[in-house]
This record gives C-alpha cells, structure tokens and sequence, in this order.
C-alpha cells in the first residue's frame, strides 16, 4: 500500500479539495483507496457526506489509548464510491495531543495502525490539519509521500519551510524520508501574477513540483457542497480533468521511482527547535496543595465561534460538557473553576482548534513542540 500525506499549514490553498478529489481519482482509475480525515474540522469528512453518519466510528477511535473507544480501523471506514472509503474525523481528535502524551513512540501511532490493512487498499490518502503539530507528524511518519498543495499567493512559500524543516527532523529521529511533491492549486494561467508565483515555486522545488496545476473551479466548490467529490459531480468540469491528471501523474512517478528519494530543503530551512521541548518533570508537577481552592475565571475572546471548551491537567484534558464555556455580549468566552493550589497546563478548544491563552504569558512547549499555557496557584 502506497500512503501519501496531504500537508500544508497554510489554510485556503486546497489541501482538503485535494485530498478529497484525488482519492476519488485514483478509485475512479481502478485503485482501491482509503482516505483518512486527520484534522479535528472534519472538512474532508464534510466534503464527503461522512460527517452525518456515526461519530462514535471515526479516526479518533482507531488512534485513542482508551481502550472503552478504541476500534479496530476496519470497523471506522465508511463506504463513500466503489474502490473508495473513507475514515472520518470529528472534534475529539483535537485531544489526541495530550491523551498520548505518555505513551512511547506515540508519533508512530497511525504507521502501525496502516500496516494492519497493507493488502486491502492500493493508496491510503491523508488529509493533515493545517498546522505542524502531533497529528500532522503522524501522518508525515506513516507516508511514503507528501504532497504540498501551494496556491499562487503572496503568502504561498510562507510556512513550507517550517514543514519541510519537520520533515528533515523526522529523518533525523526516525531514519523515516517520503519523497515530497509541490502541486500547484488555484492556478488561472491568463494572469501574468500566477505566470510569475509558479516559476518561484518551480524555482524552489525543482523536479520535485507536479506537472499537473489545478486550476480556479466553481464546480470545485459545488461539489463539497454537494457532499460528493468532483469526479462524481462533474466528470466533464476543469477541476474534474485536473485531478485525474494528477492522479495519472502519481501512478507514473510511483512506478517510475525504484529508490527513496532524499528531502533536501534550502540550507535557510531548519528544522522546528520547539519540537524538542519536553514536558516538566515530576517534581515540577507534584506541588504541595492547600485545602482551600481558588476560583479561576479562563476567558477567550472568540466573536465568530460556535463552542469553546476548556481542557487541561485539572481536568484530564477531557471535551465534554463540564469544559464549555458560556458566551458572553461581547464576543468573549468565559468559564469559572475552582481548583487547588498546583501548577496547570491548559488550552482552549475553539471550533476543533486548539488555542493558547492570549491573557496569560506564560507558556512552555510540551513533548509534541506545541505550546501549553500553564498556570500557577
């Protein structure tokens, strides 16, 4: 089984579409495919239709530690055409960072996961969240490809360097090196702009950019709105013609490519110290406690979204109902908790989206290079 990782941390230059419309044309060609939604949003699983059916079967099961919810994975793929199914996401993925904080090797949790369906599928496709945190490393452990959409933005190298930074430091800890493919998206080749941004991006990755350019298409958007993918909504559109000839263009680089391939980013390109921040040791944790707690008012300001909930070590770094924070006129959040003198990580969870505490300044990185806000009582 080939496995090839969607990755980029910028949003908006069609990761997900990718994810999405590749999948379907590499069953539509007639290779068995398995997309898995790796991002707590769930636009993948939206873009399919799969976000309506059972939450209890999703990728959180399949990679969570607790064994009351986990699952094997073949009982979370869910059917979405023929040679093609899909594992779907929801917002309980969100806590994986910190419910495997403990547990050895926890980055290579979905590679061995993938090994048990290796004669099942011809292609696992995996779609990253938009940031370099734990569950994008997982994905970048378990491909032997990543494939980097790039939309034609001022915007569009920013960011590239910190993922292909990871990528070297993947190399470095795990021996592990995908080969890594830039793909154009967005491309309307009647601008002399677009002309111009994707000669810097084939300046910057060389052989290694995809041929193939997915071009502006409103029947793109249509599609996920739809809930099906491109192939299926319009085989006859642009976008449709793009991503079969991205998918024809893998097939050929896979067959053609009989050795690894070396990641050799710009020498200006380092690897992300942050991910080698490690957690407070026990003693640092284990403070005397005194018999009185305090109340502590955790407030975020938040104006456009839909829930907020608060996790940390006071409260195992549960989401669940007790952790929701009630929404103020103002467009802030607020939550009041009483807790006992100690010292606490926290973050805030804003529609699936893991937030630092921007009142409060202090901050340490935890094992997975992310960062905690941490308070003292």
């Amino acid at each position: 089984m080939r496995t090839i990782a969607i990755a980029n941390q910028k949003g908006g230059c069609g990761k997900t579409t990718t994810a999405i419309n590749v999948s379907a044309a590499l069953a539509a060609a007639g290779w068995k495919t398995l997309l898995i939604d790796l991002d707590p949003q769930a636009h993948a699983s939206f873009g399919l239709g799969a976000n309506k059916r059972s939450a209890e079967k999703s990728v959180y099961n399949i990679l969570t530690n607790n064994p009351e919810k986990r699952l094997p994975l073949p009982a979370c793929i869910m059917p979405v055409s023929s040679k093609f199914d899909i594992v779907p996401s929801d917002i309980r993925l969100s806590t994986l960072e910190q419910e495997l904080k403990d547990k050895e090797d926890a980055v290579s949790v979905l590679c061995g996961i993938l090994s048990s369906i290796q004669g099942t599928y011809v292609y696992a496709i995996l779609d990253c969240p938009p940031s370099l945190g734990f569950l994008t490393f997982n994905a970048l452990r378990a491909a032997d490809r990543v494939i980097i959409p790039i939309d034609m933005s001022a915007f569009t190298l920013m960011g590239v360097g910190k993922l292909l930074g990871m990528l070297e430091l993947l190399r470095k800890k795990t021996g592990h090196t995908p080969r890594v493919n830039a793909l154009a998206t967005l491309f309307d080749k009647r601008t002399k702009y677009a002309q111009a941004m994707i000669e810097e991006i084939r300046t910057f990755f060389g052989e290694r950019m995809f041929r193939t350019a997915i071009r502006p298409n409103v029947t793109l958007k249509q599609a996920v709105s739809g809930g099906i993918s491109i192939i299926d909504f319009d085989k006859t559109s642009n976008g449709a013609q793009d991503y079969s000839a991205l998918s024809l263009e893998i097939l050929r680089v896979d067959d053609s490519e009989n050795a690894e391939m070396p990641i050799s980013p710009l020498p200006s390109l380092q690897a992300p110290e942050a991910w080698e921040g490690v957690s407070p040791s026990h003693e640092e944790m284990e403070k005397p406690q005194e018999p009185a707690a305090r109340e502590v008012n955790f407030q975020i300001e938040a104006p456009a979204a839909r829930d907020v909930y608060l996790a940390g070590d006071f409260n195992g770094w549960e989401i669940n109902n007790d952790g929701m924070l009630a929404s103020l006129e103002n467009g802030w959040w607020e939550k009041r908790v009483a807790l006992p003198a100690g010292r606490y990580r926290y973050k805030f969870l804003v529609d699936g989206e893991w937030r630092l505490d921007a009142k409060n300044p202090e901050q340490e990185p935890n094992v997975f290079g992310t960062l905690d806000s941490i308070l003292s009582i």
